[in-house]
């Protein structure tokens, strides 16, 4: 769960301060040529075989979106940003933080897997990481071609690692969080019942250096309800989030996702409600429109409504959001003049997203760089 707050924590403070490029760095990116070449690329709109894929079989490069053999890519407008590499097979096997202008404070999740694709460790450093220090998490799989739904599931759609929401043939996980003096242990079970409706249960304990002894335990269990051997819903007294409905497109990807979250935006009105449509398509997991069942607060950055436009090749061009109920959005963000490399992939485009609170925008030309292996 680490990742998914560090992730949403860096977005917000990109919207809310109207984080733009820096002054030194090189946005020019091209006009449909390749490095400055002077031959223009054409890329290659065949539809990859993937997209023919069930969503929640593809790889981890699928998942994302990506075309072609795709080694590792990045943002490249920032002195600041996140590298994903991937192994040939398509799979994640390095996410790394990376500041160039702190190299100290650089790190990385490595990930591990069997034969089968299955993901077996993520594993966490940095330059702290050592004998005392660390963190970890383990997988194991008995739910053999079950699709099973993960705890971040109920978190909704456009949360970052909404990707990994659903992950086939899992039975456990265990995270360890090694300190020099205490280490914390978060393990869930994914067990399926006699009417194939899934049981999550979370056990979260301590433990002291020196010690096998299990301290500040906690247990909690909740089910998730199964329709065509997928989750559909999900309600427990102990949670705040419950799983309304959910549906899904013949290439599972989801298609309409409705869940409420307690005291989330306007902390009085008890269980605030949110409705999304998913976009129709064979490549992305991509909202497409977004109805808050209330008010939203005056320091909330979620909107009461949301409209998102895609162009011919599922890549975002508007996003419109409304915090009241006038007729206009109240923020307007828009990309545009995509540039692709041959494989059909994005390597710049022009972005102008507004500001929230302070209403600052401006055009940035936000620059993709894009490592393959060798086709």
């Amino acid at each position: 769960m680490k990742s998914i707050f560090i992730k949403l924590a860096v977005a917000a403070v990109a919207i809310i301060c109207g984080c733009t490029p820096e002054a030194d760095k090189d946005l020019t990116g091209g006009n449909g040529k390749d490095g400055g070449n002077s031959e223009t690329i054409t890329p290659d709109w065949t539809d990859p075989a993937w997209y023919s894929t069930y969503y929640w079989d593809r790889t981890d490069r699928e998942k994302a979106g990506l075309r072609g053999p795709v080694k590792k890519w990045h943002i490249g407008t920032y002195s600041t940003y996140t590298e994903y590499e991937y192994d040939r097979n398509g799979y994640l096997v390095k996410e790394s933080r990376v500041d160039t202008q702190k190299p100290g404070s650089n790190s990385e999740f490595s990930y591990s897997y069997d034969s089968a694709g299955h993901l077996l460790k993520k594993e966490y450093s940095d330059q702290f990481t050592g004998e005392d220090f660390g963190e970890y998490t383990e997988y194991e799989y008995g739910n053999t071609g079950k699709y099973v739904a993960m705890e971040w599931f109920m978190m909704g759609p456009e949360i970052s690692d909404v990707h990994t929401g659903i992950r086939k043939d899992i039975s456990r996980s265990l995270n360890v969080i090694k300190q020099p003096l205490t280490s914390q242990y978060s393990e869930c079970t994914y067990t399926f019942n006699a009417d194939g409706n899934l049981v999550i249960r979370s056990h979260s304990y301590s433990t002291e250096a020196g010690s096998d002894q299990k301290l500040n335990e906690s247990v909690l269990e909740y089910l998730v309800i199964y329709e065509n051997g997928l989750p559909k819903s999900l309600d427990s007294e102990d949670l705040r989030f419950k799983v309304l409905n959910v549906s899904y497109y013949p290439n599972g990807m989801f298609k309409d996702f409705k869940y409420m979250e307690e005291n989330s935006y306007n902390y009085d009105t008890g269980w605030d409600t949110h409705t999304y449509k998913m976009l129709d398509n064979p490549r992305i997991l991509a909202v497409e429109s977004f109805e808050l069942g209330g008010k939203p607060s005056s320091i909330s950055l979620t909107p009461g409504r949301m409209t998102k436009t895609y162009d011919e090749h599922f890549d975002i061009v508007k996003n419109e959001e409304w915090y009241s109920d006038a007729a206009q959005p109240t923020y307007t963000d828009t990309w545009r003049e995509y540039v692709y490399d041959k494989y059909g992939n994005w390597t710049s485009r022009v972005e102008n997203v507004v500001a929230r609170y302070t209403g600052q925008t401006s055009d940035a030309v936000i620059t993709r760089v894009i490592e393959y292996f060798d086709d």
